[in-house]
């Protein structure tokens, strides 16, 4: 394998799940990434690269040369996060390669991350191997970037043709107006050799071709041979992993004990219903981002379940919905208890149909609306 120079690569690492948080820095370091910046939150993140950005003494950190950041955070969310390192004069880097990391890997999710500008997405649970590609894909493979109506970012298509920009346009009234495929004349490209100092009047893209300075870090030998990590690299890294399990033991049963009480409160009638719902919807989200990691699909697919149930933390407490949330609870509890690792077989599957059928008798019917 080749020697590659990996401490000269900074990664921010943005979570507010303290284990999540942890377990992230801890696949980097085995992976040979020595130089992470830890942020538990996307609000003290933006305020810690504003600072970098005139006093990287005062930041403690110098240029970030990744980012990996949570999607669902509290406040300031993972896509405001990415919108902000894009668009605001304060950002540091607005080239900097931002990778998102998240259980909530739905295609709405996955599509406001692609058009916040995200330049690659890394759904949880994730392995060693995983982290491991999507960090070499950054570095080996970096796109171009696209100034265009309404989006600045990575450019979001993964095939060499030209682009229908109704496409990027929600206004129907523009919809109307822009009918013609950007042709190449369209187009002004910067390369990061470029003596261009203006930017043409006439076009309808910029497409920004900065040089790779991720392959430059990593010395010489990048640029003499393929990119890759060791296996035993990796191997190593996702042994340390599992090893991180038995704090993952911990971590549950304080997720168990907090759900459990907020589905007691609800069915107590608390008054901050919403605050509970919120609870038990949050950890959901993280539960189905952890489990597959420690070979707990089973806890990942009731996390999945359990968050989409919550979701609407306005619904009215009513007795089906409590019932629904604690078919979920005990479910997770069972799987963890009794140590029902991977599919789980007969008894996982059993459980599986158990929550198939709890999710169809308790579902709240959807409101029909009166005929005006």
């Amino acid at each position: 394998m080749l020697q590659l120079n990996w401490d000269n690569i900074t990664i921010m690492v943005v979570d507010d799940n303290s284990f999540m948080r942890n377990l992230i820095v801890t696949t980097l370091r085995a992976l040979g990434i020595g130089n992470i910046a830890t942020q538990s939150s996307a609000r003290s993140a933006i305020e810690t690269l504003q600072v970098s950005r005139k006093n990287p003494i005062k930041a403690g950190i110098g240029s970030i040369d990744i980012v990996l950041s949570d999607f669902v955070m509290s406040e300031v969310d993972g896509a405001l996060f990415l919108r902000w390192v894009r668009t605001s004069r304060q950002a540091p880097d607005r080239f900097v390669p931002f990778v998102m990391v998240s259980g909530a890997a739905d295609k709405a999710v996955v599509e406001k991350a692609r058009d916040a500008g995200v330049t690659d997405f890394l759904a949880k649970p994730f392995s060693a191997r995983s982290m491991a590609d999507r960090l070499l894909e950054v570095i080996k493979n970096p796109r171009q970037f696209v100034l265009a109506p309404n989006y600045f970012g990575p450019d979001r298509r993964r095939q060499d043709r030209m682009v229908d920009w109704r496409t990027l346009y929600d206004d129907d009234t523009r919809l109307q107006a822009d009918r013609r495929i950007t042709q190449a004349s369209d187009i002004q490209v910067i390369h990061a050799q470029s003596n261009i100092r203006s930017l043409r009047d006439d076009v309808r893209a910029i497409y920004f071709r900065p040089a790779n300075k991720l392959r430059d870090k990593l010395g010489p030998n990048a640029l003499r041979g393929q990119i890759d990590f060791d296996p035993l690299v990796i191997q190593a890294a996702e042994e340390r992993i599992q090893e991180l399990v038995g704090d993952y033991s911990t971590w549950v049963r304080n997720y168990l004990d907090s759900m459990t009480d907020s589905h007691n409160a609800l069915r107590q009638g608390a008054k901050e219903t919403k605050h509970h719902v919120l609870n038990i919807n949050q950890i959901a989200h993280e539960l189905r981002g952890q489990g597959g990691i420690f070979d707990y699909p089973l806890i990942t697919a009731f996390g999945k379940s359990l968050y989409e149930a919550t979701i609407d933390t306005n619904a009215k407490i009513t007795e089906n919905r409590l019932m629904l949330v604690e078919a979920h609870i005990d479910a997770i509890r069972l799987v963890f208890t009794e140590k029902v690792r991977g599919k789980g077989g007969e008894v996982g599957g059993a459980l599986l149909k158990d929550i198939e059928k709890a999710v169809k008798k308790y579902s709240e019917p959807p409101k029909v609306s009166a005929a005006s």
